[in-house]
């Protein structure tokens, strides 16, 4: 019976190791992509207030007709839901008390006290979503990280597309 030997020989198996090396590397630290998810925040709560909540997909209800004039007496013609400006300046901002971005996660939001009477509402105020999380943000920001563990933070985008042009097929 005769028997056949193959041999081989692989190239490249050092900077494998070293890719694999390095994506782990990476991925102890998300907090670029947590600045980025902070940007998005700040962006669709400004977008929330700048149109009254449609950005949150519940449009706030509108002042009833006495507090709006006591509103208007009292504070002149603000827009509804700023009358300080306080809980509008934490959340277009999110700097200072809960926000916070670690290596592993991250935390948004306001520490200022009637914000909680806005989110849920009370039997004399009707509920205006204000902190919401944006449709398909959790996939966003997961995808970030993603690329960032596998092809690493700066050259992610510029990798995809280079790849995608390269790799894809010219009767499309």
């Amino acid at each position: 019976m005769s028997s056949v030997r193959v041999k081989t020989r692989v190239f490249g198996g050092r900077r494998l190791i070293r890719h694999f090396l390095m994506a782990m590397k990476r991925g102890e630290s998300f907090a670029a992509q947590y600045r980025w998810a902070r940007r998005e925040m700040i962006r669709w709560n400004a977008s929330n207030f700048a149109t009254l909540g449609e950005a949150s997909g519940k449009p706030w209800n509108a002042l009833d007709t006495e507090y709006q004039a006591w509103k208007i007496a009292h504070h002149g013609a603000v827009p509804t839901m700023i009358r300080t400006g306080d809980l509008y300046r934490d959340l277009i901002t999110l700097r200072g008390g809960p926000n916070h971005i670690g290596h592993k996660s991250a935390a948004f939001g306001t520490n200022i006290e009637y914000a909680h009477f806005h989110q849920t509402g009370t039997r004399h105020m009707p509920q205006r979503e204000i902190v919401f999380i944006p449709t398909r943000f959790a996939e966003s920001l997961g995808q970030k990280m993603v690329d960032n563990v596998v092809y690493g933070n700066a050259f992610a985008e510029g990798y995809k597309k280079v790849k995608a042009l390269v790799f894809t097929p010219f009767d499309r």
